[in-house]
């Protein structure tokens, strides 16, 4: 099944947009369809919960319109619930003289793009719709292109959290790939948020020196103010992300893994206990566990969710057929994978192992090579 807002992208470049009519007389919606069937798709629904299924199963719509006076469900109550249904969608409400006070305020209250007045003439309604259609591509490009720069944006903040700290990178990986298989699991239809949450969960430990996080990594003994600091991570990267826009939840989410980071909203709460979850998991499995060894033992400590690690369940790592090169990074491309950790020749890690090469990391070696130096050969996996 397609993203909703997907979806609505590829209704707004439909050569006929689709226009969905809500009214109680079946005679006005027969009207409809005979006068507008060379202009747009017309839909049609005798009520306002028809509607709403309609929508459901059938949509998304590029543009509403709907009688005002309704048995039931009134055309205001309808529209509204449309808003939030299909927030993309545009809104039309159709009334009689005697409601224009109650349109207008439905129109203020309600975000509705226009009322009209019956009997509407054939070209007011024409143009009222291709106006309303047009006001539907806006928010369309609008929310494509908010869309692309966010994901631009995320993709810059794992770029650098790899560059910064190879280490945290690593894991955070393997937290994302916990986090994904619950997500389809549990039939989430859209889970960007958690997966990227899940893949910057550890940014806050960028502000921990890489020797104490290495030691944190290992499972090595380190000091109570060590301790402390590896604790407020989660809040670090809850203030990082906090003010971009749109990544509120996501920072909601990653803040959860402290027992400061506590929210009242349903979606940032599983995204914080899948998250839980997962560094829980990662923590076991790098110690040295088997995944279902380390599900077994978290069900019995009985302070996760039973749910979550049960949707765990299953869980395979990924183990592609591949064959074992040694190669200088001038011989590098996009399908090889680090079967080992990049080091400086002073001993520090570049790159840890596990990573996807790609033209940007690729672009990163070559500059490291050439300047501070690399330990080379290194050790890259290709498919079999």
């Amino acid at each position: 099944m397609l993203d909703p807002w997907r979806e609505s992208i590829m209704t707004a470049m439909d050569e006929q947009p689709r226009i969905l009519f809500v009214d109680d007389e079946p005679n006005v919606l027969e009207g409809f369809e005979r006068t507008l069937f060379d202009h747009f798709d017309v839909h049609t629904a005798l009520s306002g919960e028809a509607g709403l299924e309609l929508i459901n199963t059938e949509g998304p719509f590029a543009v509403v319109v709907s009688d005002m006076r309704m048995p039931g469900m009134s055309g205001a109550a309808f529209l509204a619930q449309v808003r939030t249904q299909a927030p993309t969608t545009v809104r039309i409400l159709l009334t009689g003289y005697t409601d224009i006070e109650a349109a207008i305020a439905a129109v203020n209250d309600g975000n509705i793009f226009r009322f009209l007045c019956k009997p509407c003439p054939q070209d007011t309604l024409v143009r009222a719709l291709n106006d309303a259609v047009e006001q539907h591509r806006l928010i369309i490009a609008e929310h494509e292109l908010l869309e692309k720069t966010l994901h631009g944006a995320a993709q810059v903040l794992i770029e650098m959290l790899s560059i910064a700290s190879p280490l945290v990178f690593s894991r955070s990986q393997q937290i994302r790939s916990y986090v994904a298989y619950m997500a389809q699991s549990l039939g989430i239809k859209n889970p960007w948020e958690y997966n990227l949450a899940a893949m910057l969960c550890q940014i806050g430990c960028i502000a921990i020196p890489p020797d104490t996080l290495a030691r944190i990594y290992a499972g090595q003994t380190i000091s109570d103010a060590e301790q402390q600091m590896f604790d407020g991570h989660p809040q670090v990267g809850y203030r990082l992300l906090a003010h971009i826009p749109r990544l509120k939840q996501v920072a909601l989410m990653i803040s959860g893994l402290s027992e400061a980071g506590v929210s009242s909203q349903p979606k940032t709460q599983l995204g914080a206990e899948m998250l839980r979850i997962a560094v829980a998991l990662d923590r076991l499995v790098m110690g040295g566990g088997e995944i279902e060894a380390a599900i077994t033992r978290l069900l019995r400590q009985e302070i996760f969710s039973k749910k979550l690690l049960i949707a765990m369940s299953g869980f395979q790592p990924k183990n592609r057929a591949y064959t074992v090169r040694a190669v200088f990074v001038r011989e590098m491309n996009t399908s090889m994978v680090l079967d080992e950790d990049v080091l400086m020749k002073n001993g520090n890690v570049v790159v840890s192992a596990g990573r996807d090469l790609n033209t940007v990391l690729i672009a990163r070696l070559k500059h490291f090579s050439t300047g501070v130096g690399l330990v080379e050969p290194i050790r890259v996996r290709l498919p079999a």
